[in-house]
């Protein structure tokens, strides 16, 4: 189907951005199947209107796993998404079980044409594991947040602009219809900076998959750091970077995203390869985290809790002292 010019082809093409922000995902409620949730927020700081802890009111809600983050580890400072030892002692001791996801700037293309770059993510994700006294033998996710799905939305951006800059009167247009697509006009502007150098040829013959070979020698980084240390590997990603990674033997495991409109989604979901599927954000409103905010968190449909883990391993427990205490 064609679209015509301006802002209605923007929304309804750029699938990735759209998603970015959109809701309606199932209620603040048990759902069948949906039996893990992830979050990105401490859930140790949860407080509700009913006067249940966090934890209670998850399982009410039937679910078994919260899905929580590795992040790059600094000597004094951390992101409040990162799971810290205080957190997952918090979650095994409430009898939920842990899904661990490492996550930074796993979003941006440009991050998986740094050519170490899954080297330097895996050391900061075993750094996290092991204080958290994460068992081997469970999984370490490594996200691949939607970055074919920007690739073909700067390709598709280079045709709405004629292969030039986006002109003013567009990124107008683009804004007025959702602050989101600041992000967008900024990695479009980047894209005309690199394409030509990282992709070797026009941004009119570029495609999706061709960021799969960067993916790759992301997940090869990945493996050699963590798979000797006894972890399983996982990603998260659209349904073409599940089955790439999959049919490469380079993950274990595969978490689908959320946004039906990201490359290879249908196949993928029914293939049914999947651990997970991400649903649309929910927004609990009667739930707030320490910082005031109402609670949103991701359903997920689970096939599998392979990789899961509910106990901690006493030995790399003992690396505790080498994360900060607290996030910030």
């Amino acid at each position: 189907m064609r679209f015509g010019s301006g802002i209605i082809a923007a929304v309804f093409m750029l699938a990735g951005q759209a998603h970015a922000t959109s809701f309606g995902g199932p209620t603040c409620n048990a759902h069948s199947g949906m039996t893990a949730v992830d979050m990105s927020q401490p859930t140790n700081t949860i407080t509700t209107e009913s006067g249940q802890s966090g934890y209670q009111a998850l399982k009410s809600m039937g679910v078994k796993s919260v899905i929580r983050y590795y992040d790059w580890v600094g000597e004094d400072d951390i992101s409040c998404k990162a799971l810290l030892p205080t957190e997952s002692d918090a979650i095994i001791g409430a009898g939920l079980n842990i899904i661990s996801v490492f996550q930074h700037e796993n979003d941006d293309p440009e991050s998986f044409f740094v050519k170490t770059r899954g080297t330097v993510d895996a050391k900061h994700a075993l750094s996290l594991a092991h204080a958290n006294g994460q068992p081997s033998g469970s999984a370490i996710y490594f996200s691949v947040d939607g970055v074919d799905q920007t690739i073909r939305d700067m390709v598709f951006e280079n045709g709405m602009s004629n292969g030039h800059a986006i002109s003013k009167k567009r990124k107008r247009h683009l804004i007025n219809a959702d602050h989101s697509f600041k992000r967008h006009i900024r990695r479009y502007g980047r894209f005309m900076h690199y394409h030509r150098k990282v992709f070797g040829k026009d941004a009119s013959e570029i495609r999706a998959s061709d960021i799969h070979p960067a993916i790759v020698r992301y997940f090869e980084q990945v493996n050699a750091v963590v798979r000797p240390e006894g972890y399983k590997i996982g990603a998260y990603g659209s349904g073409a970077v599940c089955e790439l990674l999959l049919g490469k033997h380079l993950v274990d495991y595969c978490w689908l995203a959320q946004s039906i409109g990201w490359p290879g989604f249908d196949h993928f979901f029914h293939s049914k390869r999947w651990t997970m599927v991400q649903q649309k954000t929910t927004v609990c409103r009667k739930w707030n985290f320490a910082n005031g905010d109402h609670v949103w968190l991701d359903f997920n449909r689970v096939n599998t809790t392979k990789g899961a883990w509910g106990k901690k391993d006493g030995i790399t427990a003992l690396a505790a002292d080498k994360v900060p205490k607290s996030c910030n």
